[in-house]
């Protein structure tokens, strides 16, 4: 009986396997396949530009690093465009921006304001290093950064803006600055 049983626990291990593997659906989001999310882009250093200084050769379309102002600004929701010089430096603290085209249908502007700031639309989701603001000069709906790292959306998805907040919140040269 003892090799019986260890043939049908093997049959039943290959069975469930095959089930996984064959039923398996690549040709979903990035996402839901549990792959890396975004673009990473060279570091462009952590210089802290003179006050009032502009730096426009930024190497991502949303900068993710490089020269920044010597202070960053609140994190939350800001209802005007923070300058690339400024955000950046939040970035190197280790948040997340969040740039959205100021056409985006309202009701997705919402969904991202109440997904990132509060009142939290998302239960266990209370996200304190997210700046979220409009950018008209966004190439996409929705562009995301943290340091080095770009993602672009061309609506609101929840789950993908949550997963990239989550696997970049704090991967910066000072991940612990407020």
């Amino acid at each position: 009986m003892g090799k019986q049983f260890i043939v049908v626990v093997v049959i039943v291990i290959g069975l469930m396997f095959g089930l996984f593997y064959f039923t398996k659906d690549d040709s979903v989001d990035p996402g839901k396949a549990g792959l890396e999310l975004g673009q990473s882009h060279e570091d462009q250093g952590r210089e802290h530009l003179a006050n009032g200084a502009t730096y426009g050769q930024y190497n991502s379309d949303l900068p993710s690093s490089g020269p920044h102002a010597q202070q960053p600004t609140n994190w939350g929701i800001h209802e005007t465009e923070v300058p690339p010089e400024t955000f950046v430096h939040n970035l190197e603290h280790g948040g997340v921006v969040i740039a959205y085209k100021p056409d985006l249908p309202q009701d997705q502007i919402e969904k991202l304001k109440a997904l990132f700031g509060p009142p939290y639309s998302r239960e266990n989701f209370q996200p304190s290093k997210a700046l979220v603001m409009p950018r008209a000069s966004n190439s996409k709906p929705i562009q995301l950064a943290s340091w080095t790292k770009t993602y672009e959306l061309d609506e609101f998805n929840e789950d993908l803006l949550v997963q990239f907040y989550l696997a970049n919140i704090g991967k910066s040269p000072e991940p612990t600055a407020p």
